[in-house]
C-alpha cells in the first residue's frame, strides 16, 4: 500500500531517527568541567589578555577539548596557545615560558579553537592563554569593557570564577555588571579588581561582564567619539540588571501560562478524538451492512474513501462501475513489446473491452469510453502508462510523456465535471470552518508565547524584534495556508527551535508540552466535514478496508462477490493484501476462475500503470490541479475524444495490490 507521508508523520519520524541517532553517538563518553579560573588583564592600550584554567573529567577516550570564543575567531583574537598548567606559579603569572604547549587551530564556523590533547579516564587541567585586541574601549568621559567570557557551552561550567584586573591601577572603583542566568554574580570591586563568582554555570547560558573605569586606566588608547554619556550608559546596565533581576518571577508566569495552555490543547484533542460526530459515525456505521458496502457503487465508495478530493482514482472506479453494469468485460493479454523489454514493467495487463449499447448510458459515461477507450472498445493499460525504467534513460524518451499527462489531467477533470452535473455519486465534503479560527489563533498564541518567554528571559531587545518579525511572518503564512496541516506543523516546530534557546528549564520544558500537544491537536483537527450520513458511511468503509486487507472473510466460492470485493480492495489501496490473503482461503484454480480481475498480474499491472510508472514524471506547467497527481495519459492513444471531445486518460491510481488508493484517510 502506498500511503501519503503526512507532516505528522514525517516529524515523528524524524524525531525518532534523532533519538536512534542520539543513542548511536553514546559510545559512553563523557566530559564534565570541574572548575574553571580566568584571569584577565585590561593593558594599558585596551588589548585584553587572558589566563584560564579549566579542570576537565573524562570518561572514555577524549582526543582533545574545545574553547569556544564569543568572537567566533573574529580579527581581535591575535593568538590562542594551550600549555600543560605550570605548578610553581599563580594563574595571572603563568606566561608560557618553559611550558608543555598542545596543538591548537581555529574552527571559525564553530567558533571555537580545537586543542589536541588525547585523554582518558581521569582528570586533566588544561591553561589556555589569548590576547583580544583592543576589547576595551575608551571615551572622553571614561572607559569600558563588554566582554563575553564564556559562551556557547555545551556542558555545565562548575565553580567559575573570572578575575579581570586593570594594569593601570584608577583612582576610584571599578563599576560592573555581571550577566547570566546561573545565579552567578560580582564578589568583589575595587580600584584594580573585579571578580565573578557562579557555582553552577548552565549549558548554553554564558557569562558577560561590562565593566566602566576611569579614562586614564587606558592611556595609550584613542578616545572614540560617543554621543552617549556615562550617565546614560549606566542608567542603560542598570536597566538591563533590573531585566535580570525579574527574570525568574516572570519566566515563572511564563511557564504557569504554558501549562494552562497545554491543559487547555489537552481538552482539544479529547474534544475532537471523542467528538460527538465521530461517535455517531462510527456508531451507526457499525450498523451498515459488509452486504451493503460490497453492493455499493464503486464511483460513491471512492469519493468516501477520499473525502470528496477529486482524485485519479474515481476514473478507475468509474470503469468498474460500468463493468458491474455488463459494458464492459476484462481478460488478461501479453503485454506488447515496450513492456516486455523492460524488466520490471509486467508481462501480463488487464485488457478491459467495452460491450453492447451506449443507448442507455448518460452524458458522462459516454465521455468515459470515448476518453479512455478512444472509440476502439478497448482500453490498453500500456496505453496509459507512463515511461518504463529503460526510457527513463533517455531523456528524449520521457518527452512525450508530458504530454500524456497533460492529456489525462483534462480528461479527468472534463469527466468529472459530467459526472457531478448528472448524479450525486460524489459525497460533498465542505471546509470545516472553525479551522479558519483555530489554526491561525494557535499560531498567533505560540508567537506571543514565544516572543514573551525571550521578554522574560532578558534577551536582547535586537534579537526579540527579530524573532517577533519572522515568527509573525510565519504566523501570517500559516494563516493563509490554515486549510493545510503542513505549514502549521512546520510552524511549530521552528517554535521548537526557537525556544530552546531560552535557559530555563522548568519554562522551556512547559512549553514544549503545549508544543507536543498542539501538534497532536492539529493532526486530530478535521480539515473537511460532510454530513452525518456520508460520514457514517465513510467509517464503514475504513472498517470495510481493515476488513479486506485481511482477506475479506468469507465469501464462499461466489464469482460476484470475490469480484466486487477485488475491485473494492484496488480502490481502497490494500488490492495486492487483499489478492494474497483471500487466494489462501479457496483452491488456486477456484479462486482464478472467478474472474481475470483476482489474477495477481492484474493487480500489478493496474498499479504499475496508474502509479508506479508515472513516479517522479511531472508536468512543471501543471500544478496537478483536479486530482490526477503524478499520473496520466492525453497525448499518442490518449488525444482528444469523440463524446464530449475531451483528452484524458485512465484514473486508476490505488488499482494494483497496495498502491495508489491508499491515504485516503488523508488529513
Amino acid at each position: 500500500m502506498k500511503r501519503r507521508v503526512t507532516p505528522a508523520l514525517l516529524f515523528i519520524a524524524g524525531f525518532i531517527i534523532l533519538l536512534g541517532l542520539l543513542g548511536a553517538f553514546d559510545d559512553n563518553t563523557e566530559l564534565t568541567i570541574d572548575k574553571v579560573d580566568i584571569v584577565a588583564d585590561v593593558m594599558p592600550d585596551g588589548d585584553l589578555y587572558v589566563e584560564e584554567l579549566f579542570t576537565y573529567t573524562v570518561r572514555g577516550e577524549f582526543t582533545g577539548f574545545n574553547r569556544y570564543m564569543d568572537d567566533y575567531g573574529d580579527s581581535n583574537v591575535e593568538f590562542f596557545e594551550a600549555y600543560v598548567p605550570p605548578d610553581d606559579r599563580e594563574l595571572g603569572q603563568f606566561g608560557y615560558e618553559g611550558l608543555e604547549r598542545y596543538p591548537a587551530g581555529l574552527r571559525s564556523k564553530r567558533g571555537s579553537y580545537r586543542v589536541e590533547a588525547e585523554t582518558k579516564d581521569q582528570t586533566v587541567q588544561m591553561y589556555y592563554r589569548y590576547r583580544l585586541d583592543r576589547e576595551a574601549l575608551k571615551y572622553e568621559d571614561g572607559g569600558e569593557l563588554d566582554w563575553v567570557a564564556l559562551d556557547n557551552n555545551e556542558v555545565d561550567h562548575r565553580n567559575v570564577s573570572v578575575t579581570v584586573r586593570l594594569r593601570q591601577a584608577a583612582a576610584e572603583p571599578v563599576i560592573g555588571y555581571a550577566y547570566d542566568r546561573s545565579g552567578g554574580a560580582m564578589v568583589e570591586e575595587t580600584n584594580q579588581v573585579v571578580r565573578y563568582e557562579n557555582e553552577l554555570l548552565l549549558e548554553n547560558d554564558s557569562v558577560r561582564l561590562k565593566l566602566f573605569f576611569p579614562a586614564e586606566v587606558l592611556p595609550e588608547l584613542e578616545a572614540s567619539p560617543s554621543s552617549v554619556t556615562l550617565t546614560e550608559r549606566l542608567a542603560d546596565e542598570t536597566a538591563l540588571q533590573q531585566r535580570f533581576a525579574k527574570r525568574e518571577e516572570l519566566l515563572e508566569i511564563g511557564r504557569q501560562a504554558s501549562r494552562w495552555l497545554t491543559y487547555a490543547a489537552a481538552a482539544g484533542i479529547l474534544f475532537y478524538v471523542l467528538s460527538v460526530r465521530k461517535l455517531i459515525a462510527w456508531g451507526r456505521g457499525r450498523r451498515i451492512s459488509l452486504q451493503e458496502l460490497e453492493d455499493m457503487d464503486p464511483i460513491r465508495l471512492a469519493s468516501l474513501f477520499k473525502k470528496g478530493n477529486p482524485h485519479r482514482i474515481e476514473a478507475l472506479a468509474g470503469v468498474f462501475a460500468l463493468r458491474r453494469r455488463g459494458m464492459i468485460d476484462m481478460d488478461m493479454v501479453q503485454a506488447g513489446p515496450r513492456f516486455q523489454e523492460d524488466r520490471r514493467a509486467p508481462k501480463q495487463l488487464p485488457q478491459f473491452v467495452a460491450r453492447g449499447s451506449r443507448a442507455g448510458l448518460n452524458r458522462a459515461e459516454r465521455q468515459l469510453l470515448s476518453w479512455l477507450f478512444r472509440g476502439t472498445g478497448v482500453m490498453n493499460l500500456e496505453n496509459v502508462a507512463g515511461p518504463t525504467k529503460t526510457e527513463r534513460r533517455r531523456k528524449s524518451a520521457v518527452a512525450p510523456y508530458m504530454k500524456r499527462l497533460r492529456g489525462l489531467e483534462r480528461g479527468f477533470v472534463r469527466w468529472r465535471r459530467l459526472m457531478e452535473n448528472v448524479d450525486d455519486r460524489f459525497v460533498r465534503y465542505v471546509d470545516y470552518r472553525p479551522r479558519k479560527i483555530i489554526v491561525p489563533v494557535l499560531a498567533l498564541v505560540h508567537l506571543a508565547v514565544i516572543v514573551y518567554l525571550h521578554v522574560a528571559d532578558a534577551t536582547v531587545w535586537g534579537w526579540v524584534a527579530s524573532i517577533a518579525a519572522v515568527m509573525g511572518i510565519g504566523v501570517g503564512w500559516v494563516a493563509l495556508r490554515r486549510n493545510r496541516k503542513r505549514h502549521i506543523t512546520i510552524f511549530l516546530i521552528a517554535c521548537l527551535f526557537v525556544a530552546a534557546q531560552i535557559v530555563h528549564e522548568p519554562a522551556v520544558n512547559e512549553y514544549l508540552s503545549f508544543v507536543f500537544l498542539s501538534l497532536m491537536l492539529v493532526a486530530v483537527l478535521p480539515r473537511r466535514v460532510t454530513d452525518s450520513a456520508s460520514a457514517a458511511y465513510r467509517s464503514a468503509i475504513l472498517r470495510y478496508r481493515r476488513r479486506l486487507a485481511k482477506g475479506g472473510g468469507d465469501a464462499g466460492n461466489d464469482p460476484g462477490r470475490l469480484e466486487r470485493r477485488m475491485e473494492a480492495a484496488l480502490l481502497l489501496g490494500v488490492g495486492r493484501r487483499f489478492a494474497v490473503r483471500a487466494r489462501k482461503k479457496l483452491p488456486a484454480s477456484s479462486f482464478y476462475s472467478a474472474s481475470p480481475l483476482l489474477d495477481p498480474a492484474a493487480a500489478d499491472a493496474i498499479e504499475y500503470a496508474f502509479v508506479r510508472s508515472w513516479e517522479g514524471v511531472k508536468d512543471p506547467s501543471n500544478s496537478g490541479s483536479g486530482g490526477y497527481a503524478d499520473g496520466g495519459d492525453g497525448g499518442g492513444s490518449y488525444g482528444d475524444s469523440g463524446d464530449g471531445g475531451s483528452d484524458g486518460g485512465s484514473g486508476g491510481d490505488g488499482g494494483g495490490g497496495d498502491g495508489g488508493g491508499g491515504g485516503g484517510g488523508g488529513d
